[in-house]
């Protein structure tokens, strides 16, 4: 069984930083729609959806759980197709975090977890692959 990695051995910081900043962006986003929008509809509930994610992802990063990780950064790059594709069908009345493959953000929630993906099976510094 991996034992998890303790938060002063983090192999990937930077990672545990951003998403940790991308999870306050977008709870912040969804919290301030709920309490600035006349009627509170689907993207709001969609970017909290996202934003939750986003703080498992970090937590699951900081206590070095990479199979988590993992399958939250799946999760988050299914959520982001199904809400996207979803929207060309079905238009929404306003943007989510998820909205437009994430256009309203650089594309950053597609590329994100795209990359952490890879990241996390990336060879650690003593060679070995991380165990799944």
């Amino acid at each position: 069984m991996e034992q998890p990695i303790r938060p002063t051995q983090l192999r990937y910081p930077g990672f545990v930083g951003l998403y940790g900043f991308w999870a306050v962006a977008v709870l912040s986003r969804a919290i301030s729609q709920y309490f600035t929008r006349p009627t509170v509809a689907l993207p709001t509930h969609l970017s909290l959806v996202a934003g939750l994610i986003y703080l498992a992802i970090t937590y699951w990063a900081w206590k070095g759980d990479i199979r988590r990780v993992r399958y939250g950064l799946w999760v988050e790059i299914v959520g982001i197709m199904l809400v996207s594709i979803g929207e060309s069908y079905v238009p929404l009345p306003y943007t989510s975090a998820w909205s437009h493959f994430g256009s309203g953000y650089l594309w950053l929630p597609l590329i994100l977890p795209i990359g952490g993906v890879i990241l996390s099976f990336r060879p650690t510094r003593t060679g070995a692959t991380p165990r799944v």
